[in-house]
């Protein structure tokens, strides 16, 4: 759908991705949405990225996969116009939580439930032959019924069109300390540029001990030129030193890290588990599964 600029309203920033701006605004006076927008001077390469998101956009269609109201394309910025998710991304969501807020039970019912969600909007990117090559907490929104949606397509890619998985290799990137997403990365990534749906299982682990850890950095105090060696020597994310992380909870996050991708689960295997883990340790059954 092509939205003229004089139709919209650009209220606050809300957000800053690798590629652009995103603010809170109004779509013909009162539809409330979050727009997205290159940054001031982008070059050419970033608006076409910014394009290409946003057909990638358009072709989803699933509750737990953010999808595009809307595109303008006056003027010389693209704008990107999506549903607004008021409680912000995941990441931010759950480093405002407090381990005291809520009860234990509560807290991982909902940390369990957003994982859930994750690994549906996951499962269906996947069926879709897209790799997301981004996924983490930062790249997930909530809004106020806490519905997730996977968010930020700026570095996926469809296995078809790309004519594979092989892309550049990140390893000079890593060394030119260029903003590639490291610390979520499975080792083939980084070594020779290889995407699967089984890196991004690996990025959904990190994703889930973010969450489960509210909000730390992965593996902080490490630099990310060192991050590959650290996963060569078999080293991978601690468990998260809280209550509400279970042994079966961390289990899951363990097998996505595992250094053969044959032995990483895929996203349709995950949904079923986190069903699982949902029923035994808090009694939630999700019928929509």
């Amino acid at each position: 759908m092509i939205i003229s600029k004089s139709q919209i309203h650009l209220s606050s920033t809300i957000g800053q991705g690798e590629y652009g701006l995103v603010f809170k605004g109004y779509v013909n006076g009162s539809n409330i949405a979050a727009i997205k927008t290159s940054k001031a001077l982008s070059s050419e390469r970033e608006k076409e990225n910014l394009l290409k998101e946003m057909s990638k956009m358009a072709s989803f269609e699933h509750k737990n996969v953010m999808t595009l109201i809307g595109v303008c394309l006056d003027g010389e910025m693209p704008l990107i116009i999506m549903p607004f998710m008021g409680k912000g991304n995941v990441l931010e969501y759950v480093r405002k939580m407090n381990e005291n807020q809520l009860q234990e039970t509560t807290m991982k019912t909902n940390f369990l439930g957003i994982c859930h969600q994750i690994t549906k909007g996951m499962r269906y990117l996947a069926d879709c032959k897209f790799v997301h090559r981004d996924l983490a907490a930062r790249n997930c929104m909530i809004d106020e019924k806490n519905m997730i949606k996977v968010a930020d397509f700026g570095l996926s890619e469809n296995v078809y069109s790309s004519g594979g998985y092989v892309c550049q290799s990140n390893e000079e990137a890593v060394a030119r300390e260029e903003k590639v997403p490291i610390r979520w990365m499975a080792p083939e990534s980084i070594e020779s540029g290889r995407y699967s749906e089984k890196t991004d299982v690996w990025a959904f682990g990190v994703t889930c001990w973010e969450i489960f850890t509210f909000g730390h950095v992965p593996y902080s105090g490490i630099r990310a030129m060192s991050i590959l060696n650290v996963l060569k020597s078999g080293q991978r994310l601690e468990r998260p030193i809280n209550d509400i992380c279970s042994d079966n909870i961390y289990d899951v996050m363990t097998v996505c890290w595992s250094e053969i991708s044959g032995d990483r689960p895929n996203f349709e295997s995950l949904v079923h588990t986190f069903d699982d883990i949902l029923e035994r340790e808090s009694g939630y059954i999700d019928l929509c599964s």
